[in-house]
């Protein structure tokens, strides 16, 4: 097991990387907070494909709103008018 603070960790990042990925333990540490590396596996479909788009579904149905045609438009309106007069934002 190698452990770093996150700081020692920056310059290292690379290299640490590789390690996790050979299997060596690494821990990053922030204080009273610890985090670890480790490998992960190519995704299953078989195995992984339900877990996966549950949490695509997730992403895509999240705390975003979709914005309607008008909404676009203006927004569009908006930016374009801004850009003419020379306030953008």
């Amino acid at each position: 097991m190698k452990s770093f603070t996150v700081r020692e960790a920056q310059t290292r990042l690379g290299e640490l990387l590789a390690d996790a990925c050979r299997g060596e333990l690494i821990v990053l540490t922030e204080g009273d907070k610890q985090v670890t590396l480790e490998p992960r596996g190519m995704v299953d479909p078989e195995k992984d494909g339900p877990d996966l788009e549950a949490e695509l579904l997730k992403a895509v149905n999240g705390p975003h709103q979709l914005f309607s045609e008008g909404d676009l438009r203006k927004l569009a309106q908006k930016a374009l008018a801004a850009r003419r007069t020379g306030h953008e934002q």
